[in-house]
């Protein structure tokens, strides 16, 4: 192994490192109650090598962010492999979006403020991995409606793209339902898992084939 790789292997553990203790921060506090200097502090070196390696709070933040949707993606694709059928592939996409929630919430939480009007049009190298990321996930999702389209286990008339946002738009707000809808939910004997279930299923009706259509 050269001396450029062992350097290069080097730079990218520490990078590992830094980020894997920021996320102590951030998923422990507000991003605003994180500072560069308490993440250089977290991480035993001094602010000016931490620049080194990220170029602001915001870049760090953005790079936590990657790996989380890097591990929705691999469920997203794992999931959506197990459906025989289009529809059930995008049966299983919902049920990667609420394991993602569920499993990594930390994570699922920063994607959502990274969403949030504060770091719109963000042209942070990582925010821009992050968007083509999404839109990986997006084509997964469509393809998996177009594959129910060839199949007949979808509607024709749908367009993949609108079901497929309309899935994930909708799948944000299933998560997120505030302590008072819960509340209205629970008081009917209706959990949030039973909720999220039934969400799907009337996905799964919406956009199915049958004999009426």
């Amino acid at each position: 192994m050269s001396i450029k790789e062992i350097k290069r292997r080097e730079k990218e553990q520490r990078r590992n490192y830094i980020l894997d203790e920021a996320e102590k921060l951030f998923f422990s506090r507000d991003y605003d109650d994180v500072s560069m200097n308490q993440i250089a502090q977290e991480v035993g070196l001094n602010k000016a090598t931490l620049y080194l390696y990220f170029k602001n709070k915001k870049s760090i933040y953005f790079a936590i962010v990657l790996r989380g949707v890097q591990i929705f993606k691999e469920i997203l694709k794992n999931k959506v492999n197990t459906g025989e059928t289009g529809i059930n592939k995008l049966e299983e996409a919902g049920r990667a979006y609420f394991e993602f929630y569920k499993d990594y919430s930390h994570y699922h939480d920063a994607y959502l403020y990274f969403k949030s009007k504060r770091f719109k049009d963000s042209t942070d190298e990582y925010a821009l991995q992050i968007e083509s990321l999404t839109g990986d996930l997006m084509i997964i999702i469509c393809n998996s409606i177009q594959e129910g389209i060839k199949d007949g286990t979808i509607r024709k008339k749908v367009k993949p793209i609108e079901v497929a946002v309309f899935v994930a738009v909708t799948a944000e707000r299933i998560v997120g339902l505030g302590s008072t809808t819960l509340k209205i939910l629970e008081s009917q004997g209706i959990s949030h898992e039973k909720f999220i279930e039934d969400s799907m299923d009337l996905w799964r009706h919406m956009v199915m084939n049958n004999v009426q259509n």
